[in-house]
């Protein structure tokens, strides 16, 4: 895994903890509400990599947190690709003479 990447899990982990802590609920209770094991609560607030993005996706939901992962997967937000793709655009488009004679 990159980096970057587990940087980002780990501060991902911290908001679940923490976020779960603040509203007073035990692994437990959040593993109930989302019908899942207290296991995949516990690797989804210690990072791990192998947690489902649906589980973590309830997660955020159940935080009322989904709405900020909307920029994420927005494509007119993806920079990198917009500009990638606009490299690849012809620059000029040749018009192609039809024979107009019928």
């Amino acid at each position: 895994m990159f980096q970057d990447s587990e940087l980002q899990l780990d501060k991902l982990a911290d908001f679940l903890r923490q976020a779960r802590k603040r509203r007073g609920w035990r692994q437990k209770d959040v593993a109930q509400r989302l019908n899942v094991s207290i296991d995949t609560i516990k690797r989804a607030e210690k990072g791990g990599a192998g947690v489902s993005i649906g589980h973590i996706l309830d997660l955020l939901s159940l935080y009322q947190r989904l709405e900020s992962f909307a920029d994420v997967v927005n494509p007119y937000k993806d920079k990198v690709g917009i500009s990638m793709e606009a490299e690849r655009t012809p620059k000029r488009i040749s018009a192609t003479r039809y024979d107009r004679d019928f």
